[in-house]
């Protein structure tokens, strides 16, 4: 832990706490006892330069000196015996240099022989009020230190739980693919070969874009759009979509592989339930500072919902609450005929990719 007055900025904070205790010992001197200015400023310098530069080595008393472990006999014994040594050392050494600056004034080293005694309740007093100060300076060092710590391992933990999060989407998607490209290797061969092209280009998409938290939403429509390709060479003419989005908002920052969860969800419980053509949408606007995506796509109302683990949308929204700090940007919708998705992005918002 760096010093707070030699390696910060502390040093002018406390050479004016200095200067004031001078200004006032040398007033005292002046106007109460009638010395000279010039013995009043140099007995004030001389006392106050001493016990200020010795005062410097009193944090390091104070951050080997601790009560953590309960031994507070030993803990007063420390400051006491240091509070005596630097007393002492400070009452001889100006002693020594003001009776050798004004050896010829009898009248001055007979007040400095008689004022010893309340020269000592002073330095005591200087002592205990700067170990107090300290001793706040280090508690609240400490304090910020801890906070630091605290705040770094939370954005670790955070960063931790975003690449698992993340980490369960490509499996998720993989191992469905794969059974879709499985079927159709003996009904529609030319079908598997498209789709595993397909699913190349967009694992190569994944995986470059695996150390960035936050794409642009052109890249993440285009994902989007890669994906949804992959399922229509599945589903044929059972599957359409329509992206509806404004070209102002195509730069803004939404969290990486956020969309592709939400479409696999309308696939799987919309176009795997229905007979019908399922039409899925995708759509921004702005609204509240807030990017607003929204997806829905048609659902057969008659249809036996499945029940799936809950990886998808529960997985959103995590990743948003972890990202933006906030548990109301994400909203499902079932209606009669429609389930919709509505995926809220702050614009308003500090978050980096490594925030």
């Amino acid at each position: 832990m760096k010093h707070p007055i030699l390696e910060g900025s502390g040093y002018k904070l406390y050479a004016l706490a200095w200067v004031v205790v001078g200004t006032v010992h040398a007033f005292v001197l002046y106007n109460f006892y009638g010395f000279s200015p010039t013995i009043s400023i140099t007995d004030s310098l001389i006392h106050n330069i001493l016990f200020g530069s010795m005062a410097l080595g009193f944090w390091y008393v104070v951050r080997f000196s601790s009560v953590e472990n309960g031994d507070y006999f030993s803990f007063v014994v420390r400051h006491v015996v240091a509070a005596s040594l630097t007393v002492a050392c400070w009452m001889v050494l100006s002693k020594v240099i003001l009776s050798f600056l004004y050896a010829d004034s009898e009248e001055y080293i007979e007040f400095l022989n008689q004022t010893g005694f309340w020269r000592v309740i002073i330095g005591v007093m200087y002592y205990f009020l700067i170990i107090l100060t300290f001793f706040l300076v280090h508690y609240y060092l400490n304090l910020q230190e801890k906070t630091e710590k605290e705040l770094q391992l939370k954005s670790f933990l955070n960063e931790s739980e975003l690449k698992m999060l993340k980490a369960q989407i490509n499996p998720h998607f993989i191992f469905n693919s794969l059974n879709s490209i499985s079927a159709l290797t003996m009904t529609k061969p030319e079908k598997a070969q498209e789709m595993v092209i397909k699913l190349s280009d967009f694992l190569r998409y994944s995986i470059g874009k695996e150390s960035a938290e936050m794409n642009s939403l052109k890249e993440e429509l285009q994902n989007a759009a890669l994906y949804l390709d992959i399922e229509k060479v599945r589903f044929g003419d059972r599957l359409t979509f329509q992206i509806e989005v404004e070209d102002s908002f195509l730069n803004i920052n939404v969290p990486n592989l956020i969309l592709q969860p939400i479409l696999e969800n309308a696939v799987k419980y919309g176009v795997n339930e229905s007979t019908d053509v399922v039409d899925i949408v995708l759509t921004c606007e702005i609204v509240n500072a807030q990017l607003t995506m929204n997806i829905s796509n048609t659902i057969d109302p008659e249809a036996i919902a499945r029940k799936g683990e809950g990886i998808g949308l529960e997985n959103i929204r995590k990743r948003l609450s972890l990202i933006y700090r906030r548990t109301d940007l994400l909203l499902v919708a079932k209606k009669e005929n429609t389930f919709e998705v509505v995926v809220k992005i702050p614009l308003q918002s500090d978050i980096d990719e490594k925030d």
